[in-house]
């Protein structure tokens, strides 16, 4: 089964996040990589919830990640071709997960079956993780539990984004300001005090203020910026609201904390004479960049005529970066159907990147 069928089967299999149910794909990839005669286990993080790794060889190895779950289809009735069809037009293949990420979990499958019947002098591990959408707890468990995987291991692949050679990333937080007001009858507001109101001043001076929080810049990631996602308040048209929330996305560029994005914002409320509870949806995740030179960099740019890039979006190459000194670069079949309706991954970019973990692992591992 090559990388364009395994793309399709696994989109065929739904695993939305939330809710969050990886275990009917995680079986089918740990069923695929057990006729393969290859170690392999289904490692369970939750309530049916689970990575799949796979590692054999020894010796200085190197990771290839991807991850198995998807974000929500959203409105059915807006997809051109059902979500979940692996539907083939155009040499494109269409699907929620098709780029993101599934798209790559067939490339990196497709590559290792091409050689299994090899010796492995070097070790080779695949580590196919759930809730990346989310909150990481695939690679947060792997990595706190499963710490011995990962013995040996020097250069990582994290499959969740272009083909280019992805050396730095933006972190990311999304945060929540939680405003609060007094309740009051519509026909008296004077009576009340309005939490909308007050949220509406904050997104005002933030967007006016928005050049100046974002002045720090790096030579690769440029700089950081703010989205406000969302906004709700309110109970009904005629009573003054009491509350209001403000969902803020936060992108940080390398050089900047989640602490200094956080005083930035206590400094906005301080100056306008707001009070707002400042909440985190999930733990914050910082900027990274590996050095140009790296080997892994090197390599890859032997292997096909890539380009050194960035990311603006956020991958776990952070997380096993930071947490365990691996030197990880992303590259992947990602386009910006991602997270959108009518997702799709290009047949050639399947192909494209399959060749690149072939060839990879034939010059590190073999």
């Amino acid at each position: 089964m090559d990388e364009i069928q395994l793309t399709q089967e696994l989109v065929r299999i739904n695993s939305e996040n939330p809710p969050g149910n990886e275990k009917e794909i995680a079986k089918y990839i740990y069923d695929f990589l057990d006729d393969l005669k290859l170690p392999v286990e289904l490692v369970e993080f939750g309530d049916n919830r689970f990575n799949v790794v796979s590692s054999t060889g020894k010796g200085e190895g190197l990771l290839l990640n991807s991850h198995i779950d998807t974000v929500p289809i959203g409105r059915l009735e807006n997809w051109k071709y059902e979500p979940f069809s692996g539907k083939n037009v155009n040499n494109k293949i269409y699907g929620r997960g098709s780029c993101d990420s599934k798209g790559n979990v067939a490339a990196i499958l497709s590559a290792i079956n091409n050689l299994a019947k090899n010796q492995f002098k070097r070790k080779l591990l695949i580590a196919l993780v759930g809730d990346e959408e989310v909150g990481f707890k695939g690679s947060n468990y792997l990595i706190s539990n499963e710490n011995e995987l990962f013995e040996n291991i020097k250069y990582g692949v994290i499959s969740d984004s272009d083909s280019d050679i992805n050396i730095a990333q933006k972190g990311v937080m999304h945060l929540k300001l939680i405003f609060k007001g007094k309740a009051a009858h519509g026909s008296q507001p004077e009576r009340g005090v309005n939490a909308i109101t007050k949220a509406t001043r904050f997104i005002q001076e933030i967007t006016r203020l928005e050049n100046k929080l974002i002045a720090k810049t790096d030579s690769i990631l440029g700089r950081g910026t703010f989205n406000i996602g969302t906004i709700s308040g309110g109970t009904k048209v005629n009573i003054v609201p009491d509350y209001c929330a403000v969902g803020l996305d936060r992108r940080l560029t390398y050089g900047e904390t989640p602490s200094y994005a956080i005083n930035q914002l206590k400094t906005i409320l301080k100056s306008l004479r707001l009070n707002a509870k400042i909440t985190l949806d999930h733990q914050s995740r910082q900027a990274v960049k590996i050095p140009k030179n790296s080997e892994i960099v090197k390599i890859l740019q032997n292997i096909g005529n890539l380009k050194v890039g960035k990311m603006s979006g956020y991958t776990e190459m952070e997380l096993y970066y930071r947490k365990l000194g691996i030197d990880c670069v992303a590259v992947g079949v990602g386009n910006d159907s991602a997270h959108t309706t009518n997702e799709y991954v290009k047949i050639s970019d399947l192909k494209r990147v399959r060749y690149i973990f072939e060839n990879l692992i034939k010059r590190w591992c073999l």
